[in-house]
């Protein structure tokens, strides 16, 4: 972990240099840094192959320092919360998921079942925070 928190804050640092540079939108574009993730993709696969342990993890790391690129934009647009907001978020997405499992035929049920009240409490979490910036707004007007 503490590797991945050299990693954002290096992603953090670059994110400001970026932003003052002339064209800042080439270096901050969503499109392009998912275009750019899409790309790296494509190299990984071509390095899975056997005695190619270098290549892979360095292409792979290429692939993480695109996502946490797009989450730094993403961030700084106010669309997500941090990085670490995302790993907790994750996390107990898969755990809730994961560890129902019981490794039978039945997994998949499970899975879908845990999936689909996901779902619903995503969109409830949704709901209230535009009625929670909705009542911000209209206080901020009264005030």
């Amino acid at each position: 972990m503490k590797n991945l928190n050299k990693l954002i804050e290096l992603v953090a640092y670059k994110h400001k240099l970026d932003t003052k540079r002339a064209n800042p939108k080439y270096y901050t574009d969503m499109k392009w840094i998912l275009g750019a993730i899409i790309s790296e993709v494509e190299e990984v696969k071509e390095e899975m192959k056997p005695n190619n342990k270098a290549h892979l993890e360095d292409e792979l790391s290429d692939i993480l320092w695109g996502w946490l690129t797009l989450v730094e934009n993403l961030k700084n647009k106010g669309l997500v919360g941090s990085h670490k907001d995302i790993f907790s978020r994750g996390l107990k997405k898969y755990e809730e998921r994961i560890l129902p499992l019981k490794g039978t035929s039945e997994d998949h049920a499970i899975w879908k079942e845990v999936k689909a009240k996901q779902k619903e409490a995503l969109e409830e979490e949704r709901i209230t925070r535009l009625k929670e910036d909705k009542d911000a707004t209209n206080t901020l007007r009264v005030g």
